[in-house]
């Protein structure tokens, strides 16, 4: 099977854990937590001459970046499970939580090590000494997180508004090729022409006709501003624009949806079946000795298949390939699965997921 993703998407593995691109941070950071650390408890030390100004600066620098570091990892932790900005809550939770275990190994590490240094006499340390510098710790840890946190979510904020004027201009894009397709003068004629003459043999088909016609139309305005549509929409959608194609073409295509009642509350973007209709009748023959038959019903992953027999047209057809690629683009700036394609000598077959609605309005809280 084939991901369309994979030819216009950039595709590689996950990593395990989140990479941060934070090099000018860590140094600004790292600077400004040492003077910190010097100013409000290293700084007496040397004024009074208790401790060599390098053995003091050395440790201080130790210190200041294995606290930075083990917050980074557990930033790196949390962002690998829990990603952007809609998991925000669960992700400071469980942040939170490793920023307590660390400064509690951190703190007892810290007063330890200051021990072996000489910095405390035995007879200064107590509970309160090593709850002091937990405190410490955490509070320094803290700072470094938030400073991450703030950063990251900016990112995130910004790369929502990037990703949502990107679905708009699919959208339009795609609402524009439609368009073009439906107003261009070779549709306007055989769609005139189909109507002169149901006019004269069956005025009723020839007002249904007009009825559907109007039906694509308004669609195409009302979906125009929508990122999802109802599966219902669409399928009455894809019936209108069906009775045009049939009423051409007559018994040369043949459309089946085969659909369960239940997955009419799904949601798709707008024109999805539209293009995937309009793209098996571009690329195949059709004729009442070999009728195009084309399938729409879903499979057992929730993932609506649109299914064609496969009687390539010999003549190469004129396409720019934009309606395919604006699906799946779609689909991959609303963070939904792929769409696949397979391709037999028989049958031609694209897949392309159903979104659920508590899905959908869950991710958009």
């Amino acid at each position: 099977m084939l991901k369309l993703s994979d030819k216009i998407l950039p595709a590689g593995n996950k990593p395990m854990m989140e990479k941060l691109q934070d090099t000018r941070l860590r140094i600004a950071g790292m600077l400004i937590q040492n003077l910190i650390l010097f100013l409000f408890f290293y700084l007496q030390r040397i004024t009074q001459g208790q401790e060599a100004v390098a053995k003091v600066l050395l440790w201080q620098l130790l210190f200041t970046w294995v606290m930075w570091e083990g917050t980074r990892l557990a930033i790196r932790f949390t962002r690998s499970k829990f990603k952007g900005l809609k998991q925000l809550k669960p992700r400071l939770l469980w942040l939170a939580a490793a920023l307590v275990v660390l400064s509690v190994v951190v703190g007892c590490w810290h007063v330890w090590v200051e021990t072996l240094l000489d910095f405390w006499e035995p007879a200064e340390l107590n509970v309160y000494s090593y709850l002091y510098s937990i405190g410490m710790t955490l509070f320094f840890c803290q700072l470094i997180a938030i400073a991450y946190e703030s950063t990251y979510y900016l990112d995130q904020w910004k790369q929502s508004l990037r990703i949502t004027e990107e679905l708009k201009k699919r959208n339009l894009q795609s609402q524009l090729e439609s368009l073009k397709n439906q107003v261009s003068p070779h549709f306007l004629f055989n769609s005139l022409n189909s109507l002169s003459g149901l006019i004269e043999e069956d005025p009723k088909r020839a007002l249904r006709f007009v009825d559907e016609l109007s039906h694509i139309y308004r669609y195409l305005l009302q979906s125009n501003d929508k990122e999802l549509i109802s599966l219902r929409e669409e399928l009455a959608f894809i019936e209108a624009y069906f009775y045009l194609l049939q009423t051409r073409f007559e018994k040369g295509v043949s459309l089946s949806i085969d659909l369960s009642p239940d997955l009419n509350a799904f949601l798709i973007p707008p024109l999805t079946l539209q293009i995937l209709v309009e793209n098996a009748v571009k690329h195949n023959i059709l004729s009442e000795a070999s009728p195009l038959q084309i399938r729409i019903y879903a499979d057992d992953t929730n993932h609506l298949v649109v299914e064609n027999n496969l009687q390539k047209r010999k003549a190469t057809v004129h396409s720019n390939k934009m309606g395919l690629v604006n699906v799946a683009a779609k689909y991959h700036l609303l963070n939904q699965a792929e769409i696949a394609i397979q391709e037999t000598d028989a049958v031609f077959k694209i897949q392309v997921p159903l979104i659920s609605p508590r899905q959908y309005a869950y991710s958009h809280r």
